[in-house]
């Protein structure tokens, strides 16, 4: 009897001590930026269990609608191979626009409108600041003529659409460590609190971190992580 356990709990062992792999979570950087900006979250998100994807684009280089269309192609590839389980996003910056133009893209996966969302600083309104700069030519040569232009000259991006309200929950993470003197209100140096606010539900925190420091702010990790794992 007790040689029958023992070789029970012999083939058993593998599947009780496995770690199944967890859902996919996307994460997305924002303008200029590089895969190595979500590294620190995706690292503490990895920890966790999830199976996170660190997408990487070059940003200058389309419009925010085609970084969407690109996405999406990701996305279908991630959904094929979890099929019917949901992907989750975290996005810093324009990275929270890119999502909202992919998750409004016809061939969207449903499986990446049924997870949940963490918007680090997403300029969602426009950005006042990135108007003021792109009055100089330095800053329009630098951004060049596609997205940078975009953050440079729109006040709105309701034209992307607005997130599904088939998302699980939606989390935006905004700064307030900013000491810009164009932007009258609470602000990261590069986006007011305002400018993070949408129509559709969803959570609201805001942490005293700049725009840049906010995807390397413990305190932001530990939101997030926090949000996914509810």
């Amino acid at each position: 009897m007790f040689k029958r356990a023992l070789v029970l709990l012999t083939l058993l062992m593998p599947s009780l001590f496995s770690k199944e792999k967890g859902d996919t979570l996307v994460c997305v950087h924002g303008f200029m930026g590089a895969g190595w900006n979500m590294l620190y979250l995706e690292n503490r998100l990895s920890r966790d269990g999830w199976d996170v994807v660190n997408w990487e684009y070059p940003s200058r280089e389309c419009l925010i609608s085609e970084h969407g269309a690109h996405l999406v192609s990701s996305l279908i590839d991630l959904a094929n191979k979890k099929p019917d389980q949901p992907i989750h996003f975290v996005t810093h910056s324009m990275g929270g626009l890119v999502l909202l133009a992919a998750l409004n893209h016809p061939e969207c996966p449903q499986e990446a409108k049924i997870g949940k969302v963490a918007l680090i600083a997403p300029p969602l309104r426009g950005s006042h600041w990135g108007r003021f700069v792109g009055q100089f030519s330095w800053a329009r040569w630098l951004s060049k003529d596609f997205s940078g232009r975009e953050l440079m000259t729109k006040s709105s991006f309701e034209d992307l659409g607005r997130y599904p309200d088939s998302l699980q929950d939606l989390l935006v993470v905004a700064g307030s460590f900013g000491f810009n003197p164009l932007l009258n209100e609470q602000n990261d140096g590069t986006i007011a609190l305002s400018e993070t606010t949408l129509s559709t539900p969803h959570q609201h925190a805001v942490i005293h971190r700049s725009h840049k420091m906010l995807v390397f702010s413990k305190q932001t990790a530990a939101l997030v992580r926090q949000f996914f794992q509810a």
